[in-house]
């Protein structure tokens, strides 16, 4: 799997993905692949989602137990703000409506 894939089956029908924003790997970096995936200049960069397509190959939001396997991430969409939750290592996506929605009851994300 990669984060690509994991992003596309995570979006909704008719979302489309307006802008992401990439951070550092895991904890600050700890455990990154070498060669990086993603040069780190383009940490904080505003990328549109065929700028960020290519970096998103070679790992997954999706990992195991122990330090994040994944980039911190903030991604706009046409619906939702979506974002990676970490609890002990198992990484998943998450994510908030990007406006207000009455009658839109809040999760609470963890372990």
């Amino acid at each position: 799997m990669s984060a690509l894939k994991d992003l596309e089956e995570y979006l909704e029908k008719d979302e489309v993905v307006e802008a992401i924003i990439f951070g550092a790997w895991g904890w600050s970096g700890f455990g990154e692949p070498e060669p990086n995936p993603l040069p780190h200049e383009l940490f904080g960069k505003i990328m549109t989602f065929d700028e960020a397509k290519q970096y998103m190959k070679d790992w997954s939001f999706y990992g195991g137990y122990g330090s994040p396997d994944c980039y911190a991430v903030n991604i706009y969409t046409n619906k939702r703000v979506i974002w990676v939750t970490q609890y002990d290592g198992s990484t998943n996506l998450s994510s908030m409506p990007r406006n207000p929605i009455e009658g839109e009851i809040p999760d609470m994300p963890g372990g």
